[in-house]
């Protein structure tokens, strides 16, 4: 099999004022090639990416396809030279149905060429999402899919382009356990098809396992680069194994160990909420869960289980059957700003969706749900002064990294983004915190802060409910999980299930339906 040289960036640099993004990157991307690329948020990895897809023009360097030295001046020009990219910002329009998006730019017109022809439209969507293995009506909207459903609709599109360089930023960011092993899948098949594969993820084993090569890029700098050779493990230029240590070592300049703070006990005082019988109407039911003070509660399931409905359901996003208590008395959330009075903040899995106004400062965005505890005069008027003392408490206390409060959110990384999102629902007050996905789209580095930050939220007594697609992060960071399926609890693993070795394929056989005998799992 040969590996030809397909694309390759040649001593890129890309400088902003003040910032040098990319500092003399050299890389070399093959055809039948899985190239991993990784390094801490702000490492220069999504901007390396948008120079390769035509959106970033570098300031010094040069760009080679196929031997041949090319420039992108905007990226149709990269998609005409056969480079396509999956965002990890889903860029769905929801207006259109799934298949009308997947062949956007490509429709496949009737003879004449005056009407899209749209059982050909049809026929080829059904094709591309069965190649993914997305079992999703053509015929949607788009604007109706599940965050997991749009990034496989995302992922078919790119592949109806036929371009021979595909580029995933975090492409298994916001799929489950199973979602992910199928996508490897589809990775793998497209390697074997003679496609280069470039993709960005935060997922350290999943690097190690599935990259032919991973480079590793630090303060726009490229730092090392590993190779897999033949079936055998990633190796360094020494010929010594590379594991996700060894990467989070090389990201970050310096020996990594356990992301995940001690866990102390668990307050065992008053139930902060519970649920009885309680769902989301049409996609969960007869829920029961009573979360304590201080007590770090994981929610697991796989995508679909209605983990995320139901937590909307506590907080009045969707409509809600059954009881919920908050700490003791009865409520019925019928909106996000009724939840929010009553104790409840929630963090949604769709940071830049609706977890945050990206075109709004960092003052804005932390100050928003909590407007009136910052103006005057009955409310007429925002005091800007209490805004900007509000948002540098929580910046020193969750220690963002911040140049400018008053820029645009969109302007920090992802970690930076995810601590606005959780100082937002802070200064409300809650009793509760629901975090949906935590760290999604987060590097090693800025997860070990944010735990650390729930952590110490617990300690304080703040019970919290966490949402995670990574089993390892519930596992580490719970004092129990409660596993869903189909829109129920499947089972519960406590304390002593969670310190077992066999902790997660318990919780993978709960979520997908298998009953468990598990000494410690209730």
């Amino acid at each position: 099999m040969t590996e030809e040289v397909v694309l390759a960036v040649r001593s890129v640099t890309v400088e902003y004022p003040g910032v040098r993004a990319l500092d003399s990157v050299s890389i070399a991307f093959r055809s039948h090639e899985i190239h991993a690329i990784v390094g801490e948020n702000g490492a220069g990895k999504s901007t390396l990416m948008r120079v390769l897809a035509g959106a970033v023009e570098p300031s010094h360097g040069s760009l080679e396809l196929c031997g041949r030295s090319v420039k992108f001046a905007q990226p149709s020009d990269a998609i005409r030279g056969g480079i396509a990219m999956v965002h990890q910002e889903l860029n769905l329009v929801p207006t259109l149905t799934v298949a009308e998006n997947i062949s956007l730019g490509r429709e496949p017109m009737r003879r004449g060429g005056v009407s899209v022809n749209r059982p050909l439209q049809v026929a080829r969507a059904i094709e591309l999402l069965a190649v993914v293995g997305a079992q999703i009506d053509p015929q949607r909207l788009a604007s109706s899919l599940s965050i997991a459903q749009a990034q496989f609709v995302e992922i078919a599109k790119c592949l109806a382009s036929e371009a021979r360089v595909l580029i995933f930023d975090e492409p298994t960011a916001v799929l489950g356990a199973n979602e992910a092993v199928r996508l490897h899948k589809v990775l793998e098949q497209l390697r074997t098809a003679g496609r280069t594969i470039i993709f960005i993820s935060h997922h350290l084993d999943e690097v190690a396992s599935l990259a032919d090569c991973v480079s590793v890029l630090r303060d726009g700098a490229l730092v090392a680069a590993f190779r897999r050779h033949g079936k055998g493990p990633l190796q360094d230029a020494a010929g010594d194994s590379v594991d996700a240590a060894r990467l989070a070592c090389a990201m970050v300049g310096r020996s990594v160990g356990s992301i995940y703070p001690p866990k102390g006990n668990a307050f065992v005082g008053e139930n902060a909420i519970e649920l009885r019988h309680f769902g989301a109407q049409g996609r969960s039911q007869g829920i029961n869960l009573a979360v304590a003070r201080g007590e770090i509660v994981g929610l697991a399931g796989l995508v679909g289980s209605g983990r995320t409905e139901t937590a909307e359901a506590i907080v009045g996003l969707r409509a809600a059957v059954g009881t919920l208590l908050i700490r003791g008395r009865a409520m019925r959330p019928s909106s996000p700003r009724t939840a929010m009075r009553a104790g409840i903040g929630y963090v949604s899995e769709d940071r830049k969706g609706s977890g945050l106004q990206l075109s709004l400062s960092c003052i804005e965005n932390t100050t928003l749900p909590s407007l009136d505890a910052v103006s005057k005069y009955c409310g007429l008027v925002v005091d800007r002064k209490a805004q900007r003392a509000v948002t540098a408490k929580w910046i020193a206390a969750l220690g963002v990294r911040c140049a400018r409060p008053a820029l645009p959110v969109s302007t920090l990384s992802g970690g930076n983004q995810q601590k606005i999102a959780l100082a937002r629902w802070l200064e409300t007050k809650p009793h509760v915190l629901i975090i949906d996905e935590p760290t999604r789209g987060v590097d090693v580095g800025a997860k070990g802060e944010i735990y650390d930050i729930i952590a110490r939220l617990a300690r304080g007594g703040l019970a919290c409910i966490i949402i995670s697609s990574e089993l390892p992060e519930l596992i580490g960071l719970a004092h129990r999980v409660v596993v869903i399926h189909a829109g129920r609890v499947a089972g519960e693993i406590d304390r002593a299930g969670l310190m077992q070795r066999d902790c997660e394929s318990q919780i993978m056989r709960l979520a997908s339906g298998i009953p468990i005998e598990l000494e410690g799992a209730a």
